[in-house]
């Protein structure tokens, strides 16, 4: 087998430089909507690992061993992996000491086992070896907790999914504490769970304000390009889907930084620790793929420290509290009676004030039968305020005329004002 490289994470500020190579190198780089009927499969070697653990629990323990022995023979960068076969074979010399308090010296001799080595590469110093030992602990127990169990009743939701529109397929949440991504199918009005994946986040955790401060960030996003594989460093696996960080609410608190995604593992690691990047969200190279093939353009990407669902109830009861719902009708009908103080109210500006779409907007609103279609609203809330994120159609089917549009509202006392607003192309 030809030894792996060790990964180098890329200097910060690179991110962009990267993206901008990969697009240039032609249109192929933009996400298509994708048509395929193949249904979703994730990655088998989190299921064997889990397999492998519930033996051990039922003391089925040379079946034990024999999965782990195949399973890090057929993956052999699968860490996580290594760590619960140096154990069983601890435990068959009768040195066995439980995985959350085995002596790092021998975890990390046996880690090593199977995983190719560069025989050029500076060994990596004991505390290194220490710290990818803790990290692999944590690792493992993430995944043994966190696959396939929804920390929240059956049926529940993130709150920050207020409502979607028709045109959103799909929708991801991420919960850092527990390493895990969610990804939901929109089905007729209701989300339904069809994968969760094990992921990495950045080496100092959540919360970015500054760039390459090595956090990630927390908010509502949208993916934006997806560049293959090819195209990228192979630092970031087989490729990577953009996400739109900082965005307006980020710019108007002053966050900084760029070039956060989501992407693939090196080729030296199955999945890296659970806090290890520079801020990206990162997955075994399987799951990337599957996320690469399954998500649209704009699929809307909510990144939280800890996700704090809602039950089908609670979001009824939500929904008939919200004054939201009546702002964006009184934004409509301001637009459409062209009231120039509303307006203003509304747009945080004085009377007759410009803003960049005012112009399309006055066009489309003056016909008849104008209104909002496709309409999707997300929340968020943290130290630094409120905001609803809106993305509309402004449509009449009589003239099949359609304007896309995205806006920032944010709560400023006891009202809603539009922070930013943009025509999406």
């Amino acid at each position: 087998m030809k030894p792996a490289k060790r990964a180098v994470e890329p200097k910060p500020g690179t991110r962009a430089k990267i993206a901008a190579a990969a697009g240039a190198a032609g249109a192929a780089g933009a996400l298509a909507v994708s048509t395929s009927a193949t249904p979703l499969v994730p990655d088998t070697a989190e299921a064997r690992l889990l397999e492998i653990v519930q033996l051990v629990k039922r003391q089925e323990l040379d079946a034990a061993l024999k999965g782990a022995a195949q399973l890090t023979a057929d993956v052999p960068n699968f860490r996580a992996a290594q760590l619960v076969y140096a154990d069983l074979l601890r435990f068959k010399t009768g040195r066995m000491t439980g995985w959350a308090n085995a002596p790092t010296s021998e975890v990390t001799q046996l880690l090593v086992k199977h995983v190719p080595a560069d025989p050029k590469a500076t060994p990596a110093p004991p505390q290194e070896l220490q710290e990818q030992a803790h990290g692999l602990q944590k690792e493992l127990q993430r995944r043994v907790h966190g696959a396939g169990v929804l920390p929240a009743p059956a049926g529940s939701v993130p709150r920050e999914f207020q409502a979607l529109g028709a045109s959103v397929r799909h929708a991801v949440a991420i919960d850092a504490s527990k390493s895990r991504l969610y990804l939901f199918r929109h089905e007729k009005g209701r989300l339904r769970l069809i994968g969760d994946f094990y992921i990495s986040i950045g080496k100092f955790g959540m919360g970015k304000t500054l760039e390459g401060d090595q956090r990630t960030p927390q908010g509502v996003y949208f993916i934006g390009r997806q560049i293959p594989g090819p195209r990228l460093p192979e630092f970031y696996g087989k490729g990577a889907l953009t996400l739109n960080y900082p965005n307006d609410w980020d710019k108007s608190v002053e966050r900084s930084g760029d070039g956060i995604w989501l992407h693939g593992s090196p080729p030296d690691q199955f999945a890296r620790l659970p806090e290890a990047s520079d801020g990206c969200i990162v997955l075994a190279n399987p799951d990337l793929i599957l996320l690469m093939k399954t998500l649209d353009r704009q699929t809307p990407v909510l990144i939280r420290d800890k996700l704090q669902w809602t039950t089908p109830s609670d979001r009824a009861n939500a929904k008939t509290a919200d004054t939201f719902v009546h702002v964006l009708d009184n934004w409509q009908q301001a637009w459409k009676s062209a009231d120039p103080l509303l307006l203003a109210k509304m747009y945080g500006q004085e009377p007759g004030a410009e803003h960049a779409p005012r112009a399309r907007l006055l066009e489309f609103f003056r016909i008849a039968d104008i209104g909002v279609q496709d309409l999707s609203v997300y929340s968020w809330k943290d130290t630094q305020g409120e905001v609803r994120i809106v993305d509309m159609q402004i449509g009449s089917r009589k003239t099949a005329k359609t304007l896309p549009l995205r806006q920032y509202w944010r709560r400023v006392g006891d009202r809603w004002e539009v922070l930013s607003e943009e025509i999406r192309g």
